[in-house]
């Protein structure tokens, strides 16, 4: 039997590609969150773009976050008892009315097989006014559509991406959440978010999760073991932070980001924006 999700809900992510929303921690433990994070954005302003790549290496609080259990157990309905936690990003979006981000799709980049469900957990209100995640149901099934880099636009994607071929956005779907809630979507969907007109910044944190099972040809990454067991080695364990910020941690999670940016950024006619800062030239509004 399902742990989290209705059976209605997994049939719904298989056909969709994603389901949307669902309850996986209260209202006051997102505010917990987002406290940490407003902690570290106070005392570490310079660094905040390292959280856009395996942020659960630098910090003990997003390493406790991905290992909340009602969002294990709603990604255990989909992928399995044994999971993996491949990234994480911290997304967080300006109420400036500009900062967007173009319709894509994360198998452009990623080449983790066979499958990356990735759980956006809503840390503040993400409402269509606030520049919440879109999707095209059922476009995981589709074939990888070209995509292009922009520069100097006011996008929160990395390369500042967008799908060049046409979108049917007449189909899109907003997955709208509330603090505490989630989405769990395939990585292959296209999707997208619009600028925020809201009042509060849209803070969302992705968690990338794979079965262990899963796998990269090449290089050889690492991945946080966060439920089960790993019995097929595929990837490299991520150490826990033990103090936020840490040498160690920091040192670790380095090592960690350049390999994982050797593929992300393949390619790219930029630094990675974990690594290098700025994408485009100017302060990002949002991330």
């Amino acid at each position: 039997m399902p742990k989290r999700l209705s059976l209605d809900q997994i049939d719904a992510f298989a056909r969709d590609g994603f389901v949307a929303p669902v309850q996986a921690i209260s209202a006051e433990r997102a505010c917990y969150y987002r406290r940490r994070l407003e902690a570290f954005e106070a005392s570490y302003p310079q660094d905040r773009l390292k959280l856009d790549q395996k942020a659960h290496m630098l910090c003990p609080w997003v390493d406790e976050m991905i290992r909340e259990p009602a969002i294990l157990d709603a990604a255990e309905d989909l992928l399995g008892p044994d999971l993996l936690c491949w990234g994480t990003s911290l997304r967080a979006k300006a109420a400036d009315g500009r900062t967007f981000a173009a319709w894509h799709q994360d198998t452009a980049y990623a080449d983790v097989r066979p499958i990356v469900v990735i759980v956006a957990l809503a840390l503040s209100p993400c409402r269509p006014t606030d520049g919440c995640i879109r999707a095209i149901p059922g476009s995981h099934l589709g074939p990888l559509l070209p995509h292009r880099e922009a520069f100097a636009t006011d996008s929160l994607l990395s390369r500042e991406q967008y799908i060049a071929a046409p979108i049917d956005e007449g189909a899109a779907v907003d997955l709208a959440l509330e603090p505490g809630e989630i989405a769990l979507f395939n990585n292959a969907i296209i999707h997208s978010s619009n600028p925020n007109f809201g009042a509060d910044r849209r803070v969302l944190f992705l968690i990338e999760l794979v079965p262990t099972h899963a796998y990269q040809k090449e290089p050889r990454e690492s991945a946080a073991l966060v439920r089960g067991t790993d019995r097929y080695g595929n990837f490299d364990r991520d150490p826990p932070p033990l103090v936020e910020m840490g040498a160690a941690e920091q040192a670790a999670w380095r090592q960690a980001v350049e390999i994982q940016a050797s593929v992300l950024f393949r390619g790219a006619a930029r630094p990675p924006r974990a690594l290098g800062g700025m994408t485009s030239g100017k302060p990002p509004t949002g991330a």
